[in-house]
């Protein structure tokens, strides 16, 4: 029996009941976060914490128990026997339940906080071999950092990619790339790591963050620069990082082959880096 959380209590699935009045139904008023379980232990859940308070933050979301966010997660996992499992939690908050109006609710309504966790592992698979991901214009609004569930201007395009046969798309914006539907890019040349700085064109993942922060610690540079798509035939390797998939190889960007169109070299050091810094997380508990 799958147990979800639902505005303070955890029960059956089939017993969530949420009102068709509610804001993430009608306008997509809604903020979410996935957090990834490592058979025993969550990766970086004080990232995922933050993010997605500061999500709510942003859209000005008032959830008065937000300090049990980090228990919740846990009691998922436990509820749901996942604990030797590798696995996800996805947890979103909504405006709340009020009549069809553009506008907020005046006077402001409690928010909807749902909760529930799966099995999910990564795909070795990908990982290992590579994807292909396709070029194209980024037709986002400019508040990419908000971890919004306002999702369709990704879900067109990635759903177009996926027709075609894509793993993922690349999005360009004036010029220059800016990340997946549900990924940041990173490039490499000269030995180098190349990604979109962190502003409110992307939405700055915590994969993301760590693959930085590992790379600097082993003396790999970094820069937070935006490449432009006309220099995407002069990269050596590219890789695309969630926290599902953490560090998947690119091996093709539409029909551009990236390098000689297999794992390049520094992304399979990355890969085992970052593997090894989530393996310590799990032992330092």
């Amino acid at each position: 029996m799958e147990v979800v959380y639902l505005n303070g209590q955890f029960l059956p699935k089939d017993q969530a009941l949420i009102s068709p009045d509610d804001r993430g139904f009608l306008f997509g008023d809604s903020v979410y976060e996935v957090a990834r379980w490592y058979g025993g232990y969550f990766f970086d859940l004080q990232g995922h914490a933050a993010r997605f308070r500061r999500s709510m933050k942003e859209i000005s979301i008032v959830w008065e128990e937000e300090a049990k966010l980090e228990e919740i997660f846990v009691e998922l996992i436990q509820r749901n026997e996942l604990g030797p499992e590798c696995a996800i939690v996805y947890f979103q908050a909504t405006r709340g339940v009020a009549p069809r109006n553009h506008a907020f609710p005046e006077p402001p309504v409690k928010p909807t906080i749902y909760g529930f966790a799966r099995r999910q592992s990564v795909n070795t698979l990908a990982a290992e071999r590579g994807v292909a991901i396709w070029l194209t214009q980024d037709p986002r609004w400019n508040r990419c950092d908000i971890k919004t569930t306002a999702l369709i201007a990704n879900i067109l395009p990635y759903q177009e990619a996926h027709e075609k046969g894509f793993a993922e798309v690349c999005f360009v914006r004036n010029g220059f790339v800016t990340e997946g539907a549900h990924s940041n890019i990173f490039f490499v040349r000269d030995e180098t790591l190349y990604t979109h700085p962190g502003n409110n064109d992307i939405l700055s993942g915590i994969t993301r963050k760590n693959i930085i922060s590992v790379a600097a610690a082993n003396n790999i540079r970094v820069f937070e620069e935006a490449v432009a798509a006309d220099m995407i035939p002069y990269m050596n390797e590219a890789f695309i990082s969630n926290t599902t998939g953490e560090i998947v190889p690119v091996t093709r960007i539409s029909e551009q082959v990236i390098g000689e169109g297999v794992t390049g070299s520094m992304t399979r050091r990355l890969q085992m880096m970052l593997r090894e810094f989530i393996q310590s997380c799990g032992q330092g508990r």
